[in-house]
Order: C-alpha cells, then sequence, then structure tokens
C-alpha cells in the first residue's frame, strides 16, 4: 500500500467501487496517508520477528530457494478477503498474488514489471506461472509491461492498459512558496532543478551530479534540489561525490518529504530531472515522480528508458537523452535552463498531456469499468 496508488484509487467511489487496503505490520509507508479503509495482517517476517532470518538466509544459499519470498504473504488473507468482491493485486511474481487467486475472488493483477522474464527462480517461477494462467484478467500499467506479459505467455484479450492517475487537483501549478523556500535554504534568484527519487545508482543520480557539475562551469544562477533518501552508504557515496565534483553549495539535500507535501516541493522548482537508467533486472517502470512534476507544469528532462517514453513526450513536455550519458543530460539541462520560454511552452504541454492521460478520474473510471466485467 502507499499513499501515490491511493490518490486514484480512492476515485473508485465516484463508479460504484468501495476500495479497502490490504497490507501487512511491517508496512514503511504512513497509512494515515491513505484515504480509505485499511486491513492489516501478519507476514512471516512480523510473525516470528525476524529471529530465524539468518538461517533461512544460510538454507537459501544452499537449496537456491528464496525465503524471502515468505514475508510476501499475507497470513489470514481469506479472512482479510471474505467480503470482497474483487481482489486488485500487484505483480505476477508476488506470492500474495496467487493467494489472492486462491480464496475463489476474482483477481486482477495489477502489472508494472515491464522487463519479461524477470524475478525468476524458486519459488518465483512457479508463483508466476500460477497465477498467469488463473488471474481473472490484467491491467498493464504501461504498454510495455504488456508486451511483457504476452511474451510470457499470456493473451492480449486478458489483458487491458490503463495507467497509473494523480490527483490534479493536488499536483497543479502555483506560485513559489518563498517561506517554504527560505526554510529548505533555497537561494531566491535561481533557475531551480528537482530531483525525486530513491537514492540509487539506477535512479540516475551520479549521472545528474556530474551532468550540474559541467552545467556550472558555463551558468551559475542554478541551484539542484534532491528529494529522497537510501541507505547510510548510498547517501555517504552521494555526498562524497557532490564534494569532489565541489558543488556541494548548489546541490540541496532534502530528504524524505511526506507525499502531502510533495506538491509544494514540486512548485518549489522550475525544471524537473530523473536521469533512470536501466540495469539487467529493472528498468523504470512509470516514474511516479514525472507524472507528478508535469501535473505542476514543470518541464522534465529524463531518459530513452522502461516504460518513460511513454510518459514523457519527448521535445513536447520534455526532453529524453539516452541513460547513463552525463554530457547529454548535461547539454538538456541546458538547454532547459538557458530557454525560458521552451521551459514555458514544455510546462503547458506537460499538464495539458497529464490531464488528458493521467487524470484520477478518468484512470478511476477505466478501473471500473474492468472491474464490472467480473462481479
Amino acid at each position: 500500500m502507499n499513499p501515490y496508488e491511493g490518490q486514484y484509487l480512492e476515485n473508485l467511489t465516484k463508479f460504484g467501487f468501495q476500495p479497502i487496503g490490504i497490507t501487512t505490520y511491517d508496512h514503511v509507508v504512513d497509512l494515515s496517508e491513505i484515504h480509505f479503509p485499511i486491513r492489516v495482517g501478519h507476514n512471516f517476517k512480523t510473525l516470528t520477528h525476524g529471529k530465524i532470518r539468518p538461517l533461512l538466509s544460510a538454507v537459501g544459499k544452499v537449496t537456491k530457494y528464496n525465503f524471502g519470498s515468505w514475508n510476501l504473504k499475507v497470513y489470514n488473507l481469506k479472512k482479510l478477503t471474505l467480503d470482497l468482491d474483487i481482489i486488485y493485486s500487484a505483480d505476477t511474481w508476488y506470492p500474495y498474488t496467487a493467494q489472492a487467486i486462491k480464496t475463489g475472488i476474482p483477481t486482477i493483477v495489477m502489472e508494472w514489471e515491464n522487463i519479461p522474464f524477470n524475478v525468476e527462480g524458486r519459488p518465483y517461477s512457479k508463483i508466476k506461472k500460477y497465477n498467469r494462467e488463473n488471474a481473472a484478467h490484467f491491467v498493464a500499467i504501461t504498454k510495455k509491461a504488456k508486451e511483457a506479459l504476452i511474451t510470457e505467455g499470456v493473451k492480449a484479450d486478458r489483458i487491458t492498459v490503463i495507467p497509473a492517475g494523480l490527483d490534479c487537483e493536488t499536483f497543479k501549478p502555483t506560485e513559489k512558496d518563498n517561506q517554504l523556500a527560505k526554510t529548505l535554504n533555497l537561494s531566491s534568484d535561481s533557475i531551480r532543478i528537482l530531483f525525486v527519487g530513491r537514492l540509487v545508482p539506477e535512479k540516475g543520480i551520479f549521472d545528474l551530479l556530474e551532468a550540474f557539475s559541467m552545467l556550472l562551469k558555463s551558468t551559475q544562477n542554478v541551484e539542484l534540489m534532491v528529494v529522497g533518501s537510501g541507505t547510510p552508504s548510498m547517501q555517504t557515496q552521494i555526498n562524497q561525490r557532490a564534494a569532489d565534483l565541489k558543488i556541494g553549495d548548489k546541490v540541496k539535500f532534502l530528504g524524505s518529504i511526506p507525499y502531502s507535501k510533495m506538491a509544494q516541493i514540486h512548485n518549489l522548482a522550475d525544471l524537473f530531472c530523473l536521469p533512470s537508467v536501466p540495469t539487467k533486472i529493472w528498468a523504470e517502470q512509470f516514474g511516479y515522480s514525472l507524472v507528478e512534476a508535469m501535473a505542476c507544469g514543470k518541464p522534465v528532462i529524463s531518459t530513452f528508458s522502461g516504460s518513460i517514453s511513454e510518459v514523457v513526450k519527448d521535445h513536447a513536455t520534455g526532453i529524453l537523452v539516452q541513460p547513463n550519458d552525463p554530457v547529454g543530460l548535461k547539454n538538456a539541462l541546458q538547454e532547459l535552463v538557458l530557454d525560458k520560454q521552451e521551459r514555458e511552452t514544455f510546462g503547458r504541454n506537460a499538464r495539458k498531456w497529464v490531464l488528458q492521460q493521467f487524470e484520477a478520474n478518468k484512470v478511476a473510471e477505466q478501473l471500473a469499468k474492468v472491474y464490472s466485467r467480473f462481479i
């Protein structure tokens, strides 16, 4: 459960459906930011308090069985779902999706994964096969996710493409909150570039620091805002890289921000950048922060990676460059920093595109039409 998806699933009430969330006691999000009823159950970790994890890890290395999958089951799920008409569960590789299907309640699988035959091995390959064969239907978040399902053997007529939705009344263009900017120690006269994401290499944070360093050699009135968190080791590496590049005074690490405050953060920026980098086992599946920024009327810079080109219209709502290309990234940043008119044009286009494609009510209505087929 997370507030990103909650913001459009809660709109299902307008179309005859009452959403009820199901999560486990070790949830990592603030459930108060999800505005519909939530039921909570145990998983293996919360039942055992993690006491036998080292033993299972050792056994897993010998047997090649991923015991971490046990934490992805919701114990007493059948009891938690007895009164439900539809279950909407995430990707085919999740054990709790198999549990949902086994309740006998029509289960529709929301598929984000856009790399076919990813997350394999014991027990995931068996779980994926069961879920592919027995789910009532699939909702692919992107066309690329649909293609991955088809490659794995799911028939096209069992898949509907519906993107994730966004509350465009919360995420909309507003004036910059100068008091908030002052609180965050932002300068008042710089063009602000915003990054939002997990602080991991595949989100492109190191490429962004390199590109920003090159940008500063020709343009001084810029500032980089970094929102997100990572492991202590990763945060140390990122801080060290900024120090080595001698850009520390121009980079503002803002840490994690509550989702309810993110619209304000987006509206402090002049442009948004998420230089995502694909790996063998992951490629950007949607890019919620890209949609948030565009909804706030901000031009975005990202990469030709994963499903991003379905979300960002290159040279219409922003600029896409090749991943792992700090020079290309710098050139794109420089183009938008120096050209205010282009920033404003892309920003207007971006807002229109989000209202057309990702607006929460439109997405909820599409989902309700799919659900109605299985009542």
